[in-house]
């Protein structure tokens, strides 16, 4: 009976290899088009910048040389209303509603926190991942 070596997540060693490696060139290559994203943001903000008078549920045409853009409507977003908030505080009452309720950090009297009143840190977040330097290949002689 023949053992079999313990299976790595997310494949064996030379998978492993391969994958990173991939990931070095695809890194590469997402880091040299970052420039071009950028300009496309900027004149995405610059565009929309023109006409801050439309109504939210219009859509219209942005003139080119070669073809159009068009700019959609506004996405439709919903918020609660301080009415709505007095009657969910008295449908959920104040525990309920403390629990339900949501606050942006930027509301704070102090956004930082610094003395940790009102909030606490964990690392919880996403991992990122960065691409080190290359490694030395030992040439054979």
């Amino acid at each position: 009976m023949r053992r079999r070596s313990p299976q790595l997540a997310g494949g064996n060693l030379n998978q492993r290899s391969r994958m990173v490696e991939e990931f070095i060139a695809l890194d590469r290559e997402v880091q040299a088009f970052k420039p071009q994203l950028l300009r496309h943001e900027k004149l995405r903000s610059l565009i929309l910048d023109w006409y801050p008078q439309a109504a939210g549920d219009e859509e219209f045409v942005v003139p080119g040389i070669s073809t159009d853009v068009v700019v959609s409507a506004r996405d439709r977003m919903r918020t609660v209303t301080q009415a709505g908030r007095q009657k969910l505080l008295k449908l959920w009452g104040q525990k309920g509603f403390v629990e339900k309720s949501h606050v942006f950090l930027k509301h704070l009297p102090d956004p930082e926190d610094r003395k940790g009143l009102y909030t606490e840190q964990a690392y919880t977040g996403p991992r990122h991942l960065k691409v080190a330097r290359a490694k030395a290949i030992a040439l054979p002689a």
